[in-house]
C-alpha cells in the first residue's frame, strides 16, 4: 500500500541496537507476542500485543543483568507506570511477573518465537516483524453493500479495529472479482496493520487511532478509483489527516501512481522506478510548475499580502507532492501544506479534456 504517511510506534534511537529478539507466551491466561530490541546502557524498548486485540502496546526499560525490566505509561520510569513486566530466562523460558499500577499481579511465562516461520502471505511491505504474526490472526467481516453505476460492493471491516474497505459485488464477472478483491483484501491488510501498530507510551490503543474513511471516485470497464482519506494520532504533538488516490486496473490488477497517468515530459518517473533523486527532479523542473499553471488557469491566484496568511498557492513547492484523486470528471489535485498551515489544503479539479495532452503515453485507457 502506498502510504502518505508513516507510523512510528516506537521511539527511533541514535545508539547502536542489538538484533530483535521475540517472545510468544502467557500474561495468566491471555496469549501475547513480545518484541524487544536491545540498547546501549542496558535500555531496551519493545512493544507487545494480546492475540485476542493485535493492538501494540509500546514499552521501554531496562536490562538489569540478566533481567527484563519494561513499562507502559511512563516512559523510562521504572517506578511510576501503568504495568510493568519483570522476567528472565530459566532454563528453557523464561519467566517473572506482569504488575499494573493497581497492584494486580500475574505471572508471565515465555519462549523465545521463531519469527522466521511466519510468512509475508499477502507480499506487503511490513514496518515490523511482529506484523506477520498479526497477520495470521486477521479477521474479516462483511458490513454493507452499495451501489456505485449500477454496480454492487461488498464493505467488508477488520475486526480488531476499526478498517472498512471495499470488495467488487456480485454483479462483476467472476474473474475479475476474485482476481481485483485479492488486490484489495492486500490494501485492506496494510490499511489494518497500521492501525493496530498505530500506539503511543502512554495511551492504550482502542483500534481507531487511526480513522479511514473511503470513497469510489470513479468506474468504467477497465479503471476503478478510490480515495483513502485518514486521519490519526499515534502519540507526538499533534494529530494529522492526509488523502491518498487510487486508481486500478480492473484487467491487470495494476494500481496506477500519478505520474504513469499524466506526464509533463519524457524524464518522467516514479520514485520506485527511478530513486528518489530522479523523481523528486522531475516533480520540482516539470510536474510542479504545469500542474500549478493548469490549475492557476482558472484560479488566478495571488500571493497573499497578509504576512500571517500561510495559504500561499503561489509557493511551487506545494505542488511537489499533491494529493490526488482520478473521479468521473476529471483529476483533483490538493497541494500539501506543511502541517501548522495544512487547513489551508483543498481540491482543485483539472477536467480531461485539459488533461488529454499530457496523457502518460504508458497509460493504455483514452481520457472521457
Amino acid at each position: 500500500m502506498k502510504q502518505f504517511f508513516l507510523f512510528i510506534t516506537l521511539l527511533i534511537f541514535t545508539n547502536s541496537k542489538s538484533a530483535t529478539e521475540y517472545f510468544e507466551g502467557t500474561i495468566g491466561n491471555s496469549k501475547m507476542y513480545l518484541s524487544i530490541e536491545t540498547y546501549e546502557n542496558n535500555e531496551i524498548g519493545g512493544v507487545y500485543f494480546y492475540e485476542k486485540s493485535l493492538k501494540d502496546i509500546p514499552l521501554s526499560g531496562k536490562k538489569i543483568k540478566n533481567k527484563y525490566v519494561l513499562t507502559f505509561g511512563n516512559l523510562y520510569d521504572l517506578k511510576n507506570f501503568t504495568e510493568k513486566f519483570e522476567f528472565e530466562k530459566k532454563g528453557t523460558d523464561y519467566k517473572g511477573f506482569w504488575t499494573n499500577n493497581k497492584g494486580k499481579n500475574l505471572a508471565i511465562v515465555l519462549k523465545k518465537l521463531d519469527i522466521s516461520t511466519y510468512k509475508n502471505t499477502y507480499f506487503i511491505n511490513i514496518s515490523n516483524e511482529m506484523d506477520l504474526v498479526k497477520m495470521a490472526f486477521l479477521q474479516f467481516k462483511t458490513d454493507s453493500t452499495s451501489t456505485f453505476k449500477t454496480h454492487e460492493f461488498e464493505w467488508l471491516t477488520e475486526l480488531h479495529g476499526a478498517t472498512p474497505f471495499l470488495r467488487l459485488g456480485k454483479t462483476f464477472n467472476s474473474r475479475t472479482q476474485n482476481f481485483i478483491n485479492r488486490k484489495l483484501e492486500k490494501k485492506q491488510v496494510e490499511m489494518a496493520l497500521s492501525q493496530l501498530s498505530c500506539s503511543d507510551f502512554n495511551n492504550y490503543s482502542n483500534g481507531n487511532g487511526i480513522e479511514y474513511y473511503v470513497k469510489i471516485s470513479y468506474l468504467d470497464t477497465n479503471l476503478l478509483g478510490f480515495d483513502v482519506s485518514s486521519s490519526w494520532y499515534c502519540g507526538g504533538a499533534h494529530p494529522d489527516f492526509g488523502s491518498e488516490g487510487n486508481l486500478i486496473d480492473l484487467n491487470t490488477g495494476k494500481f496506477f501512481e500519478l505520474d504513469e497517468i499524466i506526464a509533463f515530459d519524457s524524464s518522467v518517473t516514479t520514485e520506485q522506478v527511478g530513486g528518489f533523486e530522479a523523481y523528486a527532479e522531475y516533480k520540482s523542473n516539470y510536474f510542479a510548475p504545469k500542474i500549478y499553471e493548469l490549475i492557476n488557469d482558472e484560479q488566478h491566484f495571488e500571493k497573499p499580502k497578509d504576512e500571517d496568511d500561510y495559504c500561499d498557492f503561489t509557493d511551487l513547492e506545494l505542488w511537489n507532492f499533491v494529493e490526488w484523486s482520478f473521479t468521473e470528471k476529471g483529476i483533483t489535485i490538493t497541494p500539501y501544506f506543511y502541517r501548522a498551515a495544512r487547513a489551508c489544503q483543498e481540491p482543485f479539479l483539472i477536467p480531461f479534456e485539459k488533461l488529454k495532452p499530457y496523457k502518460n503515453s504508458t497509460f493504455p485507457y483514452n481520457f472521457k
